[in-house]
């Protein structure tokens, strides 16, 4: 909060992976952190420059729920494709079995086919290689 009251960057990236603060707080999970920076302006769907992922993709890969809702609160792009390989954030939480979220998702209407721009894989190809039979 100090930071931000004195106008520290919410967009600004760290410049090996570009990263930016909401990036990193979804990351984590600390969706606390996520509301605030959201509150002062970051952009939801700011991409990496590595890879090309967004807050919502890596909270769904890790499961973090709160931190999906809050997002996707703030009109996050739940079709929005990483840049390598062109995966989902519906993709990565069906491969990690992230159900709760995989739900989030999709009632906000992301695309239950979408492949993967590398390989063709879809959402329902990565849960069952990796067993997830509630996804």
């Amino acid at each position: 909060e100090k930071l931000l009251a004195h106008e520290a960057g919410v967009n600004l990236a760290e410049t090996e992976f570009g990263c930016t603060p909401l990036y990193a707080a979804s990351s984590k999970g600390h969706s606390d952190v996520v509301e605030m920076l959201l509150g002062k302006g970051a952009d939801v769907n700011q991409p990496t420059t590595d890879y090309g992922r967004t807050p919502l993709s890596t909270a769904s890969r890790h499961g973090h729920t709160k931190v999906v809702e809050k997002l996707l609160a703030h009109g996050a792009g739940v079709n929005l494709a990483t840049s390598e390989f062109g995966c989902t954030p519906l993709f990565m939480a069906s491969q990690e079995g992230h159900t709760d979220v995989v739900e989030m998702l999709l009632g906000k209407g992301a695309d239950v086919n979408q492949p993967t721009t590398d390989d063709g894989c879809t959402p329902l190809y990565a849960a069952s290689q990796n067993g997830h039979v509630d996804v």
